[in-house]
């Protein structure tokens, strides 16, 4: 878990009305596939799925509403590219690194870009500048000191000159905040961290206005900056970690907070900023609030985000909502609003489905609708699986949410991957995810559930997991594969569990804990030794991280604590292996140290076990790969090794 791996590079993740759907209540079995028994789909390369030169995203409108810029492919890696609106003049920016950009943003002149990048996936991401106009000029480290570790906090409206910037150059448990002189590259100090504080809030114009502290084993505080000093706003307790600063209030008054304050679910409020009152704007009923999408120019918001089963929206905002409705599809249909211009006239948005997205600039003075670009995958839509919400009983009667991928021909009972999402503060979405697709197409069923402890559905489903690592978390993830079983998708002989960081720590739990239950599993950069694993996490997770994980899993610091934790590790289980394992980590991994796959490695080997492990020397701790070569490694590992197991294709030898 960390909530500061980039700055927010989405304004608004949302659907239109018309593409939401609720997760239907537990069938007694899946749907049957029509096509099942039909001849299996186009085999698709890797590159496709995982280095592809034809792959575009995160289209972003300039401030002044006259450029264009994008991530796609240049040298090799993916990089940002721009273009003048209206003409055809694209040219990338040459980073002169060697590892992928997958996010950026414009600097508030319109003529530079700002982008985060680390040399070797350790996750010291530098805050970089780069010319719009001279691309060929070598970016700017905007914090170049070795070893630590920035994100933007602001891009200041009213002030081009200059960003805001969160920073632990200072001490690297916390984080400072500085104002950046993009022009000279002075950073002037305006917030210190007093050595507890786990979340600023800076307004449209820069200055520090809040900030979160970590006062106690279980508290935390909301505080405001007045006229003679910071104040308490509001206590907050440990399980109010998700609570979210959106912003000041138009009049100047009040805070929009995404809040869990008192409450089950993450809901919209805005809070006094005199007397902490707060009132309530918006909630669902069952669901915690994903996100919700704030005007800059307004500082109103536009619209909230829940996840049912398929992304729901509601708008605040009529004529945005208006303005959007061009985008409607007859089919469930995702909708993610990427940017505006200064003036909101112009947005871009990504429209997606669980086979690929397609980029949109709108023109709202115009109704003009433009396409920028489509995922390098829609040419092989139908070869992809189809993703359906699912819904299911656990063996306490928990009610757990999740999702099935079918591919087109599968054959019913067939082989199938459970993919376990990381976190454990986390969950999964329907959406275009390139792992599940690249499994599906390899001839898998791929189920995916959001166990207890996920995040999305409140507090309390949330809290059933506390001491439940290699418990009942594990459960929902045994009751999930039974349910399969039961319906007739899966082949209860031909089941892998496949997942990273926490679920590499499960694929571990699955194959020591329950060895009769999958045929193989695939770790990736997960815990073998709960006690081990706390001894080399980040600085700055002593106060924003590490408490949550005492209270969930336990402090090995207490003695009863340290039994528990190793009774739940894989670890001080592997001579109970009966099926394969693939190890695969990176030896830069910040989060979980390489240790945690290497001892396992040899405790496996001592016992004489199958496993099969790689080791990436220049990748840490992450979905997307710094360089296309360890990706096409990694999963072409994964495929060949599957294909051993479970008998799926594979498209080498």
């Amino acid at each position: 878990m960390n909530r500061h791996a980039s700055a927010p590079a989405i304004v608004l993740s949302a659907v239109l009305a018309s593409g939401c759907a609720v997760a239907p209540p537990a069938p007694p079995a899946p749907a049957a596939d029509t096509t099942a028994g039909a001849a299996p789909p186009e085999l698709i390369a890797l590159s496709h799925f995982f280095a592809s030169r034809e792959a575009n995203w995160g289209y972003r409108v300039s401030p002044d509403g006259t450029r264009l810029g994008w991530i796609t492919s240049h040298g090799g890696r993916s990089t940002i590219h721009v273009r003048t609106l209206g003409r055809n003049d694209t040219r990338p920016i040459d980073t002169h690194s060697r590892r992928a950009i997958y996010w950026f943003t414009w600097a508030r002149d319109s003529r530079h870009a700002l982008y985060l990048q680390d040399e070797n996936g350790d996750e010291n991401h530098h805050v970089y500048l780069a010319s719009i106009e001279r691309p060929d000029d070598p970016p700017v480290d905007l914090t170049p000191f070795p070893g630590s570790r920035a994100w933007i906090d602001r891009v200041i409206r009213s002030d081009p000159d200059h960003i805001v910037i969160a920073w632990n150059k200072r001490d690297r448990a916390v984080f400072d905040l500085y104002r950046v002189n993009l022009a000279t590259r002075e950073h002037a100090l305006i917030a210190e961290n007093p050595g507890d504080v786990t979340e600023w809030l800076t307004d449209s114009e820069g200055r520090v206005r809040g900030r979160i502290r970590h006062v106690g084993p279980d508290v935390r505080h909301l505080e405001v900056l007045r006229d003679s000093g910071w104040a308490v706003l509001q206590p907050l307790d440990l399980e109010e970690f998700n609570l979210q600063m959106l912003g000041v209030t138009p009049d100047d008054r009040g805070l929009w907070l995404l809040s869990s304050r008192g409450r089950d679910r993450l809901s919209l409020v805005r809070v006094d900023l005199a007397s902490g009152a707060e009132s309530l704007v918006h909630d669902d009923p069952e669901l915690d609030l994903e996100w919700v999408g704030m005007s800059e120019r307004t500082r109103e918001p536009l619209a909230v985000v829940t996840d049912p089963g398929r992304q729901a929206i509601r708008f605040f905002d009529a004529a945005l909502e208006a303005d959007l409705a061009v985008l409607r599809r007859h089919s469930p249909t995702g909708l993610r609003i990427l940017s505006f211009d200064d003036g909101e006239r112009l947005v871009t948005v990504e429209v997606f489905t669980e086979k690929g997205y397609e980029n949109y600039l709108v023109d709202r003075r115009t109704g003009e609708t433009h396409l920028l670009g489509r995922s390098q995958m829609v040419q092989f839509a139908h070869a992809l699986g189809t993703t359906e919400p699912i819904t299911l009983s656990a063996r306490d009667g928990v009610r757990l949410r999740g999702y099935l991928t079918r591919p087109p021909g599968f054959g019913a009972p067939g082989p199938m991957v459970l993919v376990v999402h990381g976190g454990h503060w986390a969950r999964d979405y329907w959406r275009y995810a390139p792992v599940v697709q690249f499994l599906a197409n390899r001839g898998y069923a791929v189920l995916q559930v959001n166990y207890r402890g996920s995040t999305g559905y409140g507090r309390a489903f949330r809290e059933l997991a506390v001491g439940e690592y290699a418990g009942k978390m594990h459960d929902d993830l045994i009751d999930s594969v039974r349910w399969a079983v039961a319906g007739g998708v899966a082949d209860p002989a031909r089941v892998a569990i496949y997942g990273g960081s926490y679920g590499g720590y499960a694929a571990l739990v699955g194959m020591t804990f329950t060895p009769d239950v999958f045929a193989c599993g695939v770790d990736i950069v997960g815990i073998s030794n709960l006690v081990s694993f706390y001894e080399t996490v980040p600085p700055y997770w002593k106060v924003s991280v590490m408490p949550l994980f005492h209270k969930y899993v336990g402090d090995p610091s207490r003695p009863e604590d340290r039994r528990r934790l190793e009774a739940k590790s894989p670890l001080f289980k592997a001579d109970q292996v009966k099926r394969p394992l693939l190890i695969i980590h990176g030896a830069r991994d910040i989060r979980v140290n390489v240790r945690e796959s290497e001892q396992m490695i040899a405790a496996l080997n001592r016992a004489g076990k199958d496993v099969r492990s790689v080791v990436f020397p220049d990748e840490g701790h992450r979905r997307e790969y710094g360089n296309w070569r360890n990706a096409l490694r990694h999963y072409s590992e994964v495929e060949n090794f599957l294909a051993r197991c479970l008998g799926g294709r594979k498209s080498g030898p």
